[in-house]
């Protein structure tokens, strides 16, 4: 079991934590991000992490990042567990969260339009309760990895070692924020693909082939859904065609938040900067293989044929019982 007594963090230690020149922001979500180890820490300890997987920006950092990486303030899990419900899961997190205390952190939780927020409290607060998002999402179509968190100096004044942690694979991760990018324009999605596949050491590791599978399939499930017996990945939004030309051309960097690009890095890239290296660091998903190209049209009828695409997954995950 972890001892969670032997913490010497100091307002000296979060302020070198801190992003130089990033002011209050950047010490709020430094604390955030210290509190995030302790708690995913207490999490695995107990046995809670079991059945999840981190994902998200925050798994980016935490796995993949380090300083080099922008701090995320949520905790997003993919369920591994295809017979758990995601709000069952999510119940069992808040519960074992709500009141809790973890050396000097201090644990609540609150719900607001059907969304899970985790508030923090601790003496470096200044009073405030800091919120970071729970979310859970169904069960991950690759299977997950266990990884170490990217050793930090911070972690020094914990008093403890850092557990390994299941985490999807970056590939899918990748996969999820590529969708979401093919309605939207978040300057974090925007931030992190690029930092990506421009960090040498992590994109000599990416499956870009096995990566523009994912990208049209999670894109017709968003479209259309899923089932695989128990689980039912719920439709995201009407009907999504994947235009590649038009996903890595047609974004305007108006339709960026401006607030959001703040919080990434200091300095902070412009809209401009983050959509240009878009284009240039993913142009290969404009070559689409025949099935492809076909599964990119979303076409409701292509059912059959996303199915098949699903099961064929590597390490075949979702075999028999896709519907």
């Amino acid at each position: 079991m972890i001892n969670f007594e032997n913490v010497s963090l100091t307002e000296g230690h979060i302020a070198r934590h801190t992003p130089t020149g990033s002011g209050t922001p950047g010490r709020e979500a430094a604390i955030i991000d210290i509190a995030q180890d302790f708690l995913l820490s207490y999490l695995e300890d107990f046995g809670k992490m079991d059945r999840v997987s981190l994902k998200g920006g925050t798994a980016i950092r935490k796995f993949y990042a380090g300083r080099e990486g922008r701090f995320s303030l949520d905790l997003d899990f993919s369920i591994d567990d295809q017979y758990t419900d995601s709000a069952e899961c999510a119940l069992d997190f808040v519960s074992e969260i709500d009141g809790l205390k973890i050396g000097p952190f201090s644990y609540s939780v609150s719900e607001r339009r059907n969304k899970w927020y985790i508030g923090l409290s601790s003496p470096y607060n200044d009073g405030d309760i800091f919120k970071t998002k729970l979310d859970f999402a169904s069960f991950p179509w690759l299977e997950p990895l266990t990884r170490s968190i990217v050793p930090l100096p911070i972690h020094k004044q914990y008093g403890f070692d850092l557990p390994q942690i299941h985490t999807v694979r970056i590939e899918e991760n990748m996969a999820e924020k590529i969708a979401r990018l093919n309605r939207t324009s978040t300057a974090r999605d925007l931030y992190d693909l690029n930092w990506l596949l421009e960090t040498k050491a992590i994109s000599a590791t990416i499956d870009k082939i096995l990566l523009k599978r994912l990208v049209v399939l999670k894109i017709w499930v968003d479209s259309y859904g899923m089932h695989y017996g128990n689980i039912y990945w719920h439709p995201a939004h009407s009907p999504s065609v994947f235009d590649p030309d038009r996903w890595l051309n047609e974004r305007d960097p108006k339709d960026v938040d401006a607030e959001d690009i703040g919080t990434l890095a200091v300095p902070a890239p412009t809209a401009e900067d983050l959509i240009k290296r878009l284009r240039e660091n993913y142009g290969f998903l404009a070559d689409l293989d025949e099935i492809e190209q076909t599964i990119a049209k979303s076409n409701q009828k292509d059912r059959s044929l996303v199915i098949q695409a699903l099961s064929e997954l590597p390490g075949s995950r979702l075999g028999k019982g896709l519907y």
